[in-house]
């Protein structure tokens, strides 16, 4: 049916004179297609970056929480004094979680009460720090 209609049209600018002429043709030029495409490569781009800021976000999640549930246990042991601790300098000990080394600092400070001392829980995933201050509590 489309050859019948180009060449028809064909035929009749060969009658008027016109000579043969280009008849567009259905499609998209390369133009189109490219600029199809970068709009495309914009928009994954852009899914790409907040997919990594997820998953970023997350991980840090998980390390508070994890790091929050060690200070809250570490708190727990100091307690019921399953750990001893120097009034003298900061004492750092270790715990595994999920497969993972976590380190614990507990720096124990007097306070105004007597026989009441401020112990602050730190904890980090490297030995040498930063340790990130946790937890807050008293003896």
């Amino acid at each position: 049916m489309t050859q019948v209609i180009v060449g028809w049209a064909l035929a009749q600018h060969q009658l008027l004179g016109q000579g043969p002429t280009y008849i567009k043709k259905l499609g998209f030029t390369l133009i189109e297609v490219l600029l199809a495409l970068s709009v495309i490569a914009i928009a994954l781009t852009a899914l790409l970056k907040v997919s990594h800021q997820n998953v970023s976000a997350e991980i840090h999640l998980k390390d508070k929480l994890i790091s929050t549930w060690i200070a809250d246990d570490a708190l727990a042991q100091i307690k019921l004094k399953m750990v001893t601790l120097s009034t003298v300098q900061d004492s750092t000990f270790t715990k595994e979680v999920f497969k993972t080394k976590w380190y614990w600092r507990a720096h124990v400070s007097k306070t105004a009460i007597t026989g009441l001392d401020k112990i602050v829980i730190s904890v980090s995933q490297k030995q040498a720090g930063p340790f990130t201050k946790a937890l807050v509590g008293y003896r």
